[in-house]
């Protein structure tokens, strides 16, 4: 990635890539299983052999590259990932006693964190060749022209799931949830924002209009984009932008809220909870976020909260302080959460309470939650140190990519405090792929930063 001082190949002078090697053949894979995961979402993940699906294969095909890069040592090099390695050790603990009794929901639980093994996959492959770095950004732009495909997925997924065939699994082939779709709203705009990409009226407009959509149908969500897109916006110094962008959306809602154009309704034959795109339906969300609202958007609020309550009396001030109840356990069947989140809206029982933080605490105990929490204020604040400290030094192309990769995990973690998110594939992998991206390019500045100046001190 260029910076002011000239492009990562010109401080780590290197000899021209002949044939892709190992390395670059796998970064094109997870690539593609990433973008198949935004295309398509869970009916993607049952893509393969069960229970190997296509997630599996990349983790495991993964190590192996990972291994042969032979930067084991130096992906340890940051206190993240120390943090994370014991983190992982933790979970292991508290999964590997339960596969006799759960079988393979054990191991499918211990994901959450499991998974985090893709950030030293992908430190790994960073640390061996700094230059994937503008590979990573250069395919993320091959998936923006792809993005307004998701409008068109959400919507089927939204209005017309049970007309979708079903080719992998017991699922749609593609069946993209909300949550998914404001985490890749964010990123999507952020990138386009700091500059990466020219994208045409017609690709803001599909945005926009999937935005409103999203809106309408989910809360979290909605924070997941509206949160890290203002943020973006502060530390770009797009100031007026912002300004005109709310001006705009003041507008166009207050012209929605007077003619109330409904585009979709509730299905009783589908026995769908999903919500119906209008502006008073955007009225009643928005409310709900600041802790007013009607029947309708308090029902699964509550439902929620009430979870939650259990989880902690259970953990802070009941038998399960310091190990949790482990991995493989149907939570909702143990809590007495496994019927509706809505009992006038039926929908599939879940085994997690739509947040990761309390997942964790529920499964690994008052230690996982502890753990969890010092892997997220360590990288968070390894981020932001290195943001600073590139801008100090005028390297603005080195803070566009540190503010890229921090806003989008922040999406994600906005969506796994609603939801069922990096329980899942579809964002989990995600995640953790951004959290070792950003520890590698940290990594791969701090080096190039050392190089300069020995360089002007000889």
């Amino acid at each position: 990635m260029p910076d002011t001082q000239g492009t990562m190949t010109d401080t780590f002078k290197t000899e021209s890539r002949g044939a892709l090697s190992e390395g670059d053949r796998y970064l094109a894979l997870l690539a593609i299983v990433l973008l198949g995961y935004v295309l398509m979402g869970k009916g993607f993940a049952y893509l393969g052999f069960p229970p190997f699906y296509v997630g599996e294969i990349a983790f495991l095909s993964g190590i192996v590259v990972f291994l042969r890069t032979g930067a084991f040592v130096g992906a340890l090099a940051t206190l993240p990932s120390v943090v994370l390695v014991v983190t992982m050790i933790w979970v292991l603990a508290r999964t590997v006693p339960f596969v006799s009794v759960y079988g393979f929901d054990a191991l499918r639980d211990s994901v959450i964190i499991l998974y985090g093994g893709f950030a030293f996959i992908v430190i790994g492959l960073l640390l061996e060749d700094a230059r994937r770095i503008d590979t990573i950004l250069r395919y993320y732009g091959i998936m923006l022209v792809t993005f307004p495909a998701v409008l068109v997925g959400f919507w089927l997924t939204k209005y017309w799931v049970d007309n979708i065939p079903h080719l992998f699994g017991p699922v749609p082939i593609v069946e993209i949830g909300a949550s998914a779709v404001g985490t890749h709203l964010a990123g999507t705009m952020i990138y386009v924002l700091i500059g990466y990409r020219k994208v045409s009226v017609v690709w803001v407009s599909v945005w926009f209009v999937t935005l409103a959509l999203l809106v309408a149908t989910s809360r979290g969500a909605t924070l997941a984009v509206v949160v890290p897109v203002a943020f973006a916006m502060l530390m770009l110094g797009r100031f007026r932008l912002m300004l005109t962008t709310m001006v705009a959306a003041v507008g166009i809602f207050a012209a929605l809220l007077a003619l109330e154009s409904t585009f979709g309704e509730y299905d009783e034959a589908k026995g769908s909870i999903e919500r119906p795109v209008s502006a008073h339906q955007i009225v009643e969300n928005a409310k709900s976020i600041i802790g007013q609202s009607g029947q309708q958007t308090e029902g699964t609020k509550q439902w929620r909260l009430n979870w939650w309550d259990v989880i902690i009396n259970d953990t802070l001030y009941g038998p399960s302080f310091w190990t949790g109840r482990g991995f493989g356990l149907n939570l909702a069947d143990a809590d007495g959460f496994s019927g509706t989140e809505d009992p006038k809206k039926p929908r599939p029982a879940t085994r997690s309470p739509h947040n990761a933080h309390m997942t964790l605490l529920a499964r690994a105990g008052v230690p996982g939650v502890v753990l969890w929490s010092l892997v997220l204020l360590s990288w968070g604040g390894m981020m932001m140190s290195a943001m600073l400290t590139a801008r100090a030094r005028g390297h603005e192309r080195w803070v566009e990519l540190f503010l890229f990769v921090t806003c989008y995990a922040m999406s994600i973690m906005i969506n796994a405090t609603f939801d069922v998110t990096l329980e899942g594939p579809m964002q989990g992998i995600w995640f953790w792929c951004l959290f070792g991206f950003g520890i590698g390019s940290v990594m791969v500045y701090r080096a190039q930063a050392a190089h300069e100046i020995g360089s002007s001190g000889r």
